[in-house]
């Protein structure tokens, strides 16, 4: 009896932990991708790089994406903390993503947002040594959570400049578009009613496969 009730109790959890998989609705953050080209490499003097040697495979002109993921949303002005960052070079096969802070930065400017990031890298002696990523661009106010908005360039400031190796590398380019994107809808969570059908199935099909095993 202490076998079979023991088979009966592992049954158990396991319907129970499927029933309970089949229902958790997944968390997704919302985020932001960035597009634009690349105008300055290390080819054109600065470098070579070294903490990230595929950062020298890339060219004037490549195109690039960034990818900033967020906890929460961006509704306004404000200063909000990223949860994920990574620059992608996708044809040199290059991409940095070794970042332990970032910083993002909505500021209105008459009929615009301007939008500034810092994100610093894991390498190199320290962030303001030249060991960072500065993001620099403004899009029309009220485009904020808007998708494929062309972006303009912020006066005196570079759009992107990406520093490392003690700001001995030293890559720039242009920002073009903007996409936001919201969390994805969260899943339907089963009515109380079906959870019991759930179960009831669950456990009949339980008791059916401990009969045959006796």
């Amino acid at each position: 009896m202490r076998q079979l009730s023991g088979r009966v109790s592992k049954l158990s959890l396991t319907l129970i932990a499927a029933i309970t998989l089949s229902i958790v609705t997944p968390l997704h953050a919302d985020s932001i991708i960035l597009n634009g080209v690349i105008g300055q490499s290390t080819l054109d003097g600065t470098g070579p790089a070294q903490n990230n040697p595929d950062l020298n495979l890339i060219a004037d002109s490549n195109p690039y994406t960034i990818d900033l993921d967020f906890n929460g949303s961006i509704l306004s002005p404000g200063t909000y903390n990223l949860s994920g960052l990574k620059l992608v070079f996708a044809a040199a096969g290059a991409m940095e993503d070794e970042f332990n802070s970032a910083t993002f930065t909505v500021a209105q400017t008459g009929t615009f947002d301007t939008i500034s990031l810092l994100a610093c890298l894991t390498s190199g002696s320290a962030c303001d040594q030249g060991n960072e990523l500065d993001l620099n661009f403004a899009v029309p106010s009220g485009s904020l959570n808007a998708a494929n908005v062309a972006t303009q360039p912020v006066p005196g400031l570079l759009a992107l400049d990406l520093l490392e190796d003690d700001g001995v590398t030293d890559i720039h380019g242009s920002i073009a578009g903007y996409s936001y994107s919201p969390p994805s809808p969260p899943a339907t969570v089963p009515e109380p009613s079906t959870l019991v059908l759930l179960a009831s199935g669950g456990a009949a099909l339980a008791l059916r496969q401990l009969k045959q095993s006796v």
